[in-house]
């Protein structure tokens, strides 16, 4: 009777554990794969790209009081490296005037071009930079100084040269456009001294700070 009694509570207990497979069989966690190598959404895999840009600029240093300005630029990349030529133009907090005969006023034409580094996974920049340009040129509707410096059009007193670097971030607003801002420095070269129509001198100090902001279209 004994005997049979133990056997029943081996089938019963078989049984159960049969019935509950959690119990005796505990379920082996399910590895953990990280995948390497995933982009974000600011990175990007094309080898060439190409753009324009166009900023709006404040400074100070190239010229009196705090600088504004705008500029249009045009930008080359290949993997992570970039080239862009930028056309600008710069005025005064006030307006001077260097010439009260021909209306000329104090500014500021520049022709600048950037190269250095710009990343394919996330969204900065950093390049070097140099410039040429003319201070206080006649009224055109776009800078023109470095044709007429070639020519030997330019008093050697209005001419602009500079070299310097600046740190960006270009934001994706959406493929094909993004929301772009910079730091630049610019050191000019040699001594640009000229009067003003007031009868004082002028000259740019030792290094010229600057931001801008603006909007980029094209592929990144």
């Amino acid at each position: 009777m004994s005997s049979r009694l133990s056997l029943c509570l081996l089938l019963a207990t078989t049984a159960t554990a049969a019935a509950q497979p959690g119990v005796s069989d505990p379920i082996a966690p399910r590895p953990i794969v990280h995948e390497l190598g995933e982009k974000t959404s600011q990175a990007t895999d094309r080898e060439w790209a190409w753009g324009l840009r166009l900023t709006g600029l404040s400074g100070i240093g190239a010229l009196p009081g705090v600088n504004y300005g705008g500029e249009v630029a045009g930008y080359l990349r290949w993997q992570e490296r970039f080239v862009e030529l930028g056309l600008g133009r710069w005025k005064p907090e006030d307006t001077i005037v260097v010439d009260a005969a021909t209306d000329t006023k104090l500014g500021l034409d520049v022709w600048t071009v950037r190269g250095g580094w710009a990343s394919m996974e996330m969204p900065l920049r950093a390049w070097i930079l140099v410039e040429a340009g003319e201070l206080a040129g006649p009224h055109t509707v776009m800078p023109a100084g470095v044709p007429r410096m070639v020519t030997g059009s330019v008093q050697s007193d209005h001419r602009w040269f500079a070299a310097g670097g600046g740190l960006g971030v270009g934001w994706p607003m959406s493929e094909r456009a993004r929301l772009v801002g910079s730091v630049e420095v610019a050191v000019p070269l040699g001594k640009m001294q000229m009067m003003l129509d007031s009868g004082q001198p002028f000259e740019p100090d030792a290094a010229a700070a600057r931001a801008s902001l603006g909007i980029e279209v094209g592929w990144r």
